[in-house]
């Protein structure tokens, strides 16, 4: 795993002019087509955040508890449904990047590991933008520093080794069974509500705590939330959590990266 680390390190300093070529390509094809162009990136994630907020907030008239950062439940939601904007759009697009450039697999020697690559940065360009606009919300609304706010780029970073890490193994595997997008659409659902989102973790009852723990986006969004809501210090196992994002993620990363190398080998045929 170290061995091919480092490899993949040599890559990418190798390949940087190429990667940054291929994020700015993406970044440009991704909403050529339509009227409105890029708008579009910021148009879905707002609309899913306001149905959210009217049917929970409005509807069912769910209440924060004291421990929720803020009595705000749209900046509450915010937060947390960030980074999973983040994760959801990159994993289910890193499905179909292979097939949109087997040109470029099949008729060169061409390191397609870094399609991937390309494919989550783009998608952080458009989550530091959103992360603009909702850290902008959450000062003006509630006007109160974000004291932990220096743990988010720990975060960021986290999550992105544990999205291309399961990006590489589930793009490398889809090219040879491809009822993997039906399944992994599925999944996603699923993960989402799994996921304390749209809830409080201390809804949940204390028998089921530790299967919602086990989740490493639970980790990733009560971390966005401690980050960002203005919280005075950490809550009780914080750090914990951290830790198992961290050892997690990188193992995700290094397994995904090895699964994308050796079935790589037959993508030019299965292509």
């Amino acid at each position: 795993m170290i061995g091919w680390a480092r490899r993949f390190s040599d890559k990418l300093v190798t390949n940087r002019h190429m990667l940054k070529c291929l994020v700015m390509r993406d970044i440009k094809v991704r909403y050529a087509d339509s009227l409105i162009g890029s708008s579009w990136a910021l148009i879905h994630p707002l609309a899913t955040v306001a149905t959210y907020t009217f049917v929970f907030s409005y509807v069912l008239k769910s209440r924060l508890g004291q421990g929720a950062g803020t009595g705000n439940f749209l900046l509450w939601l915010l937060s947390g449904i960030l980074p999973w904007f983040f994760f959801s759009e990159t994993i289910q697009r890193s499905l179909h990047v292979l097939m949109e450039n087997k040109t470029l697999i099949t008729k060169s020697v061409f390191p397609a590991e870094l399609l991937l690559l390309a494919n989550l940065m783009a998608n952080l360009v458009k989550h530091a933008i959103m992360f603009i606009i909702v850290m902008s919300l959450i000062v003006v609304i509630d006007k109160r520093p974000p004291h932990m706010l220096l743990y988010l780029p720990v975060y960021i970073v986290l999550l992105s080794l544990f999205t291309i890490g399961l990006g590489w193994c589930l793009s490398a595997v889809y090219v040879y069974v491809r009822d993997v997008g039906q399944v992994l659409n599925v999944v996603i659902g699923l993960w989402f509500f799994y996921t304390p989102i749209v809830y409080e973790p201390s809804s949940i009852p204390a028998g089921l705590q530790p299967l919602l723990r086990i989740n490493p986006m639970y980790h990733v969004v009560e971390g966005y939330r401690v980050a960002m809501l203005g919280v005075q210090s950490p809550p009780e196992g914080f750090y914990g959590g951290l830790l198992y994002l961290g050892a997690l993620s990188v193992v995700v990363c290094l397994v995904g990266g090895i699964v994308f190398k050796y079935l790589k080998q037959d993508f030019a045929e299965m292509l």
